[in-house]
């Protein structure tokens, strides 16, 4: 009787942790997309030119397909059950490149760098991408920054002309503290910055042709 009566005990101890773990293994974890609608081309004519633009580079604190948040005492953490799709550098890049492709001002894009030398090179930079909760009594913001560096490639030699280099910083605004609203400021920022680089761009390559052209 009493090694039947162990028997039983262990099968309900078991059958108790057996039961945890799978409690564990059912929660679901959401997967979020970086979407936003398209800017539109930023100029009529486009420059018989080829651009080159790569993966982004990334700042390894945000290497990562974890949601972030900071605090205003510089303390911060991660939504537990809430992640990107990818890597945010990933999402980012993906919408960029679409962004450069629709607004007009080079004939052709390549992410590659073998081949033809392209006329232009774009390098980009995710510096910064997180929930910033710093402003009591205010809503979360979606703080984005990024570094973009344009250049302008000589065919034929080595020299090479930098004729963009900005910094672009965007906050857009979260409706509430949840990772859904979160993810919506996120877009906002990055629709902003991308149509305030696509513009940066145009302005500086029409300079640049008209500098080439009148030497």
């Amino acid at each position: 009787m009493k090694k039947l009566f162990l028997l039983l005990s262990a099968a309900f101890l078991l059958t108790g942790c057996l039961s945890g773990i799978f409690k564990r293994e059912a929660l679901t974890v959401n997967y979020y997309q970086i979407e936003y609608p398209e800017i539109g081309k930023v100029c009529q004519d486009t420059f018989d030119l080829s651009l080159s633009f790569r993966r982004l580079q990334v700042n390894s604190a945000y290497d990562r397909s974890t949601l972030i948040y900071m605090n205003g005492d510089k303390s911060g953490g991660v939504y537990k059950y809430d992640e990107w799709l990818s890597s945010p550098d990933e999402l980012i890049f993906s919408m960029l490149q679409r962004d450069l492709e629709d607004s007009g001002v080079f004939k052709s894009l390549t992410s590659r760098t073998a081949g033809v030398l392209p006329d232009y090179s774009l390098v980009g930079t995710l510096v910064e991408v997180y929930e910033n909760r710093e402003l009591l009594s205010r809503k979360a913001k979606a703080h984005v920054v990024m570094l973009f560096t344009l250049t302008r490639l000589e065919r034929g030699s080595k020299s090479s002309r930098v004729v963009l280099q900005k910094r672009y910083t965007a906050d857009g605004e979260c409706t509430s503290e949840d990772p859904e609203s979160y993810v919506q400021g996120v877009c906002a920022s990055l629709r902003e910055i991308s149509e305030n680089l696509n513009k940066d761009i145009y302005s500086a390559v029409k300079e640049e042709e008209e500098r080439l052209k009148n030497n």
